[in-house]
Order: C-alpha cells, then sequence, then structure tokens
C-alpha cells in the first residue's frame, strides 16, 4: 500500500503579484496531482481547478499564462492568492493519476465563475 502524501504551498508568479515574487520554479516538475484553491486563514479553500500531470511546474506556469476560460484568467491573474496543493506520483501512469483526480473532483468540487469567484461564495 503507497502512503500518500499532500503538499500545500502558496504559488506565486513573478508577472502576477505587485511584489514580483516567484516561487514556481520550487515546483518539483514530476508526475502529480494537483488543485489550485483560494486561501482562507492560511487554509486551501474553494478549489477552482483540478487535474493530473506529467509535469507539475510547467503545468501550474502554464496555468498562470495561459489559463482557460474568463474566471480562471481573472483568478490566476488577478489580485487573489492561489494556493497548490498537491500529490507527487513519480512512478504513476496516467490512469492512476486520472483515478486519484475523480476522487479529488469528488472531495474538492472544483468550480469557478466568469468573476474568478467559486460559485455561491461571496
Amino acid at each position: 500500500m503507497t502512503t500518500r502524501s499532500l503538499t500545500r504551498l502558496e504559488i506565486w508568479h513573478q508577472d502576477y503579484n505587485l511584489g514580483y515574487k516567484h516561487n514556481l520554479d520550487e515546483l518539483p516538475s514530476g508526475k502529480a496531482v494537483f488543485g489550485v484553491f483560494a486561501i482562507v486563514n492560511d487554509l486551501p479553500v474553494n478549489c477552482r481547478y483540478a487535474a493530473e500531470t506529467e509535469n507539475l511546474r510547467d503545468s501550474v506556469q502554464r496555468l498562470f499564462e495561459h489559463p482557460e476560460g474568463k474566471g480562471l484568467r481573472k483568478f490566476m491573474q488577478g489580485p487573489w492568492i492561489q494556493m497548490l496543493v498537491y500529490e507527487s506520483m513519480p512512478d504513476s501512469e496516467e490512469g492512476e493519476r486520472r483515478t486519484v483526480l475523480e476522487e479529488w473532483i469528488r472531495n474538492y468540487r472544483p468550480a469557478i465563475d466568469e468573476d474568478g469567484e467559486y460559485p455561491g461564495y461571496y
């Protein structure tokens, strides 16, 4: 049985915050399942996006620079601070990551409206 461990990290892209902070280079470049959340009281809440990937660092960088849809663009490139939650899965196959992703989707219910908000949360 494999022990599963989640990592949480506030993420910063130098082009999308006033302090020009950047820490995406610190992310592993391996396979993972991840979600991008808002933050309340230093905790991840209201998942806006979840995915599985072959390269976590590249996928998160791309999410900042080329987000899909108006709401995700507002969230990733706007004034919010994002928290990345991820599970590294270095030896996994895509099918295994998709199974974990489906579990994340059931548990975290990722959603975003056109204003970058979590639907129903105001």
